[in-house]
């Protein structure tokens, strides 16, 4: 069995046709998929500040001003209290195996994917969450990135890691999406113009520059962006 044919085959023919890259936010390519439309959100609680800090980046408080309607999931239970007392529509669920009788248009899963460990009763419960046409939209970062093989490089390990339980390339989450009952139908890659809070000023410049070299690296080789965004829907049955 030649392997390396196999995946040259899927990558040309099922991969490459449906891969596009951008420099735009992750936050702001998602929102284009929930215009008007019934979603729900998965892994709505955001944990690395408070709400009234993140008004520019809180994934599910940006949802809601542009969807029809949405429903935010998540274990955290104390954090899902408070976001009722501000009356958001959410609830606590475990995501890997859920059921709210109830489907959307659209379910979302931002930087969620790599976190969970049962991916294929993840993928079910989406299944079941989604009306008949409707799509599952994830962003996750690329294993394959420029900025991990850095980070592996200098440090000889992965830096910003400590949580995830896996990692996916656009080849590996094709292969876990179709083994689940489900079809990639859009690959977004991208490397944002956007950089994460430094204290330091010089902290700062270093990842602002480092982020240029990237996107110029990233011209040339797409695939080796710091994170992707897939649109997939169920296989027919």
């Amino acid at each position: 069995m030649d392997h390396f044919d196999i995946i040259r085959k899927l990558y040309r023919e099922t991969i490459r046709p449906i891969i596009t890259y951008t420099t735009r936010r992750r936050i702001d390519i998602m929102l284009d998929f929930v215009d008007g439309r019934r979603v729900l959100d998965l892994g709505c609680v955001e944990y690395e500040s408070s709400i009234e800090n993140k008004p520019d980046w809180w994934l599910h408080g940006l949802i809601r001003n542009r969807a029809r309607s949405v429903l935010g999931v998540d274990y955290a239970s104390e954090a899902i209290q408070e976001l009722r007392d501000l009356g958001y529509d959410v609830c606590v669920a475990d995501v890997e195996n859920m059921n709210l009788n109830a489907r959307f248009e659209v379910v979302i899963a931002g930087e969620l994917f790599e976190h969970i460990t049962n991916h294929r009763s993840f993928l079910e419960s989406v299944r079941r969450h989604l009306e008949p046409g409707g799509i599952f939209v994830a962003s996750m970062p690329n294993a394959n990135s420029f900025n991990y093989f850095m980070q592996t490089l200098i440090f000889g390990h992965e830096v910003d890691a400590w949580d995830h339980t896996s990692f996916f390339t656009p080849v590996t989450l094709t292969v876990m999406l179709q083994k689940c009952g489900f079809v990639p139908k859009q690959i977004i890659l991208y490397q944002p113009d956007e950089i994460f809070h430094h204290e330091k000023r010089s902290h700062r410049l270093i990842a602002y520059l480092f982020n240029r070299l990237q996107q110029a690296v990233c011209w040339v080789k797409p695939n080796l962006a710091r994170a992707l965004i897939v649109v997939a829907a169920p296989a027919p049955d």
